[in-house]
């Protein structure tokens, strides 16, 4: 059995026509719901790039696996799908972006191709962050958001469509399909789309695909953000959404949904070529993302320190071979970790006792009615948090533990604009409660409203029950000393080279293991 890997990067589940987005043209992966199982209620288990790719290579929580954000490396004894597979005989390679902080030979691929060797301007000069080369900069249509990890939110790629990064990864991953087709061995093959993450710059006919005035915009994108904690806070002003206007959100979601659209033509192309090539019927295909993205909801862009539903949502299709429950839509939760045993329940391997998730193949197969009452989520960013902030809901309620808050001032520069500021004073916010039923839009936080103390306590006790029962459960390390660095000093000789040894040398800055 062939299986064919599509992973895409911040693509939430509602921004697809066949999760009921009537806006949105994705006629292509619409196809491909149908001869699929769709699983409407898909939870990635960490909403950051690394983390959620390592728990989707080793079916683990990052709690455990210790890529807990990006700048982290998993532990060296972390065993991936792709390892197994090829244990079995499997042909293991990927084709785009790899992401998970540890060389895919050394992960059980045996070869990874991200395709940026092929670019050719202007394509080589365009990453999440900007546009590189000046001249191409000065003609080109874009808008950054101003602040901390500024970011191309908006505007038209200057590339072509089929020489923008994800069409020529596509072009390689089916020139090598076309290659190792002729091998004996079956094949496990990835293709990770970078799209629709940022830079959100899609290419024409893409870029003018939808007008901004006509995007539907979600009902908190002028909510307060009093009642969130710190953390959600400090990512809003330090990232410059507190200087968006309700154009550049629709900009924003235009772009975005223009990205999207172009992820969909190059699945669509996909489709054409496995079927041309006979490998379609007897195959698993299994299309998700490593995580969403947020597209005006409470002011916010992207992800980055929360754990809201547009950002753990993902798309999840499972075209099972010959067809197998094509159509079916399941509404229990399910989550990113549980991909992994599925694969391997279908080859009929054990997964290890070590493996998180749960094989899917039961519900899939109408075996059980129901695959998981509750689902859990982690976000760590080192720099700023002693502990990560863990997620638990059902299909009712949705609580986030923050246990870091206004400790969060302590990890800033001295010199930083937020430090001493507003935004410390006030009473401590730790959490978040949402009755999802009346509440799925996540805008009234019953976390510290008196009556729903019970229900907040019996979640909490959820969460503590739930990391208790990690055997291996990383260490975090506290910073209990203020920074009195600032960026000035940064400035200064040779802290920047000190800086870059930390964040890039390997070091046990780079790990917790």
């Amino acid at each position: 059995m062939n299986i064919f890997f599509v992973l895409c990067d911040e693509l939430r589940a509602d921004a697809l026509g066949c999760m009921g987005n009537k806006q949105i043209k994705t006629p292509h992966i619409d196809s491909l719901a149908s001869d699929s199982v769709l699983f409407e209620k898909s939870i990635c288990n960490t909403p950051m790039c690394v983390p959620s790719r390592v728990s989707l290579a080793t079916g683990r929580h990052a709690l455990s696996h210790a890529a807990v954000d990006n700048m982290l490396q998993p532990r060296p004894t972390e065993t991936s799908l792709f390892s197994l597979l090829q244990a079995q005989g499997y042909q293991t390679f990927s084709h785009g972006k790899w992401h998970c902080n540890i060389e895919p030979e050394r992960f059980g691929m045996d070869s990874s191709n991200t395709g940026t060797s092929n670019l050719s301007p202007p394509e080589s000069y365009i990453s999440c962050f900007g546009i590189e080369d000046k001249s191409t900069r000065e003609k080109s249509q874009y808008k950054r958001n101003d602040g901390e990890i500024s970011l191309i939110i908006s505007g038209k790629r200057p590339s072509h469509k089929d020489k923008t990064l994800d069409s020529i990864v596509l072009e390689n991953y089916l020139d090598d399909l076309a290659i190792r087709k002729q091998a004996q061995e079956p094949m496990f093959a990835q293709l990770s789309i970078m799209d629709p993450h940022t830079p959100y710059l899609p290419a024409e006919p893409f870029a003018s695909m939808y007008e901004p005035g006509d995007i539907d915009m979600p009902s908190s994108l002028s909510d307060p953000l009093d009642s969130k904690p710190r953390l959600q806070r400090y990512f809003y002003h330090a990232r410059g959404f507190d200087k968006l206007d309700e154009q550049d959100y629709r900009k924003t979601k235009a772009a975005y949904y223009g990205s999207v659209s172009h992820v969909d033509e190059r699945v669509g192309k996909l489709i054409s070529n496995l079927k041309k090539q006979g490998l379609y019927d007897d195959s698993l295909i299994v299309f998700t993302s490593d995580h969403g993205s947020m597209m005006g909801e409470h002011g916010f862009v992207e992800k980055w320190g929360h754990m809201y539903e547009p950002v753990i949502n993902t798309p999840l299709l499972i075209k099972m071979p010959f067809g197998e429950g094509a159509g079916t839509r399941k509404n229990g939760l399910v989550e990113s970790i549980d991909i992994m045993p599925t694969i391997l329940d279908l080859l009929g391997l054990e997964s290890s006792s070590t493996v998180h998730g749960k094989s899917l193949l039961p519900y899939i197969r109408k075996q059980s009615t129901q695959h998981k009452s509750l689902v859990f989520a982690q976000y760590y960013c080192q720099g700023l948090q002693d502990e990560p902030a863990i997620m638990v809901k059902d299909e009712t309620w949705k609580l986030t533990s923050y246990p870091c808050g206004k400790q969060l001032e302590s990890k800033l520069f001295v010199d930083h604009y937020l430090r001493m500021s507003p935004l410390f004073d006030g009473a401590e916010v730790l959490g978040e409660l949402y009755h999802l039923v009346d509440d799925p839009d996540e805008r009234n936080n019953l976390f510290d409203v008196p009556e729903y103390s019970h229900i907040k306590r019996h979640y909490l006790d959820e969460i503590t029950k739930w990391k208790s029962s990690f055997s291996d459960l990383v260490h975090f390390p506290k910073i209990d000393k203020p920074r009195l660095g600032g960026s000035y000093s940064l400035l200064q000789g040779d802290n920047l080279d000190r800086l870059e040894q930390q964040v890039t040398g390997d070091n046990k800055q780079s790990r917790l293991w």
